[in-house]
């Protein structure tokens, strides 16, 4: 039996003993089993092996579960690269990460103008890395943007090896470090000056849409920062009392803050009831 965080499973051998030589209890052969030293062999080689396969888990930084443990390596080696990228992105649509999903397809569609994709993930190695970055930076891609990149390229390498698409002898993110791209950016604030003259930006003769974009702008900064897509989903049935009560979508933490005066004005210009 393997014990791993509160978790338990047997493991075969491919050998048994009759039930008075095992001690349940203490999960082991007794001192007078015949054969004994045999079988305690087998077990402790197996151990090792487990031993052995936990350490390299954690030196990939690969996160230590039963699956990434009795995952049958080698089960589904005939994965590409980009096989899988697809696999990541179907997985991400089903769950409405639509967000996430689209970066992963601009990641793969540029790995796909680099070289072809129909490789195994074997062959994404340190100089493939390496000079997938100079592609990147030849077609105009800065710091920032490389370390979104490679950021996904690293996840999807990351799971395809806790999912036992196959087995690293190393891993190249290790000496590639993406971190290592980043360039801090100065944060940028909009000043009150500015928003007072958007607030009096007359867009009547702009249309429609232009005139809401600039609406749904205000409404944001009027409450607190509040994301475009919690605003979508926002209902009358929400204001109680003078705030605004919303779930965050993408976290599903509850939220809650005042309805500014300015806010309700705009809410009012689009009331229809």
């Amino acid at each position: 039996m393997f014990f791993h965080d509160n978790r338990k499973k047997p493991v075969g051998l491919g050998v048994s003993v009759a039930r008075e030589y095992w001690d349940a209890e203490a999960q082991k052969i007794t001192n007078d089993c015949p054969d004994r030293d045999d079988i305690q062999f087998q077990i402790t080689a197996k151990i090792k092996e487990y031993e052995k396969k936990i350490k390299k888990l954690k030196a990939l930084e690969i996160p230590v579960t039963f699956e990434t443990l009795f995952e049958t390596i080698g089960k589904r080696m005939d994965c590409t690269v980009g096989d899988y990228f697809k696999q990541i992105i179907d997985r991400l649509e089903k769950v409405e990460k639509y967000g996430s999903a689209n970066k992963h397809k601009v990641t793969l569609a540029l790995m796909q103008h680099f070289k072809s994709t129909s490789m195994g993930f074997d062959e994404l190695d340190l100089t493939y890395l390496h000079e997938f970055e100079i592609f990147l930076r030849q077609r105009g891609n800065v710091n920032n943007s490389l370390t979104t990149k490679f950021s996904i390229l690293k996840a999807v390498y990351n799971k395809a090896v806790s999912e036992g698409i196959f087995e690293p002898k190393s891993n190249p993110f290790q000496l590639f470090k993406v971190g290592s791209l980043w360039t801090n950016t100065r944060k940028r604030a909009i000043t009150k000056e500015d928003i007072h003259k958007l607030f009096e930006l007359d867009l009547s003769d702009r249309g429609f849409y232009t005139q809401l974009a600039k609406d749904i702008f205000l409404f944001s900064y009027f409450m607190a920062g509040i994301n475009f897509k919690d605003i979508a989903l926002l209902s009358y049935g929400d204001i109680d009392n003078g705030r605004i009560y919303y779930a965050r979508r993408k976290t599903g933490k509850m939220m809650n803050c005042c309805l500014t005066e300015q806010a309700q004005e705009i809410i009012d210009k689009y009331r229809t009831d």
